[in-house]
C-alpha cells in the first residue's frame, strides 16, 4: 500500500528519520486516505502550537500538528477546507495584512486562493463526503493568474513568477 510520509529532517544532516504516515480524510472523494500527496505546505502556527498546513493533491486543505510528525507513527491529519476536485496546489505562502493572516496559495485550475487563517484553529474537520467546496472560507484573487512561484519581497509586496502566454515572467 502506498502512505503518504512526512519525514523531519535536523541540520547538520545526521539521520534521516523513517518518516511519518499521513492519513486525511478526503471529502470529494468521500474516503480516509493515505496516498493522495502533499504538494504545497507551509509552517504555521494554530492554537499557539506549530503546525504543518498542508495542500493535497485535489486541494484537500489540512492541518498536520509538528509535534506528531516525529518517529515511525502514523497519524491523521485534520482537513479543514475542500477547494474543488481536479486540482493541484503548487506555492503557498503566509502573509500579514491590516493585523490579520492570510494564506496565498497558487494552484492548477482555480487561480490564487486567499484564506483567512483566524479560523484555522476553531475550524470543523471534513469527516463526511461533499460536492464541491466546504470548510475554511476563502476568495479567488482575480488579478493573480498563472502563478507559478510565489514568495514574501517585503511587508506590503509578494514576489511571484507568473506563466504569461508561455512565457515565465516575474511580477
Amino acid at each position: 500500500e502506498f502512505a503518504s510520509k512526512l519525514r523531519t529532517i535536523a541540520y547538520p544532516f545526521s539521520a534521516v528519520e523513517p518518516g511519518t504516515s499521513v492519513e486525511i480524510y478526503h471529502g470529494n472523494h468521500g474516503a480516509l486516505e493515505t496516498r493522495s500527496p502533499v504538494y504545497a505546505f507551509v509552517p504555521y502556527n494554530v492554537g499557539g502550537a506549530p503546525h504543518l498546513i498542508a495542500g493535497y493533491l485535489c486541494t484537500p486543505l489540512v492541518k498536520l500538528p509538528m509535534a506528531s510528525l516525529s518517529g515511525n507513527q502514523k497519524v491523521v491529519g485534520t482537513t479543514i477546507a475542500e477547494l474543488g476536485a481536479g486540482n493541484r496546489p503548487i506555492d503557498m505562502l503566509v502573509y500579514k495584512k491590516d493585523g490579520r493572516e492570510f494564506l496565498l496559495m497558487s494552484n492548477t485550475r482555480r487561480g490564487v486562493m486567499k484564506i483567512p487563517t483566524d479560523t484555522f484553529a476553531t475550524a470543523q474537520p471534513i469527516m463526511s463526503r461533499i460536492g464541491g467546496t466546504a470548510g475554511v472560507p476563502f476568495e479567488t484573487i482575480a488579478t493573480m493568474t498563472g502563478i507559478q512561484q510565489m514568495d514574501l519581497l517585503d511587508g506590503q509586496r509578494t514576489l511571484v513568477i507568473a506563466d504569461e502566454n508561455g512565457a515565465k515572467n516575474l511580477r
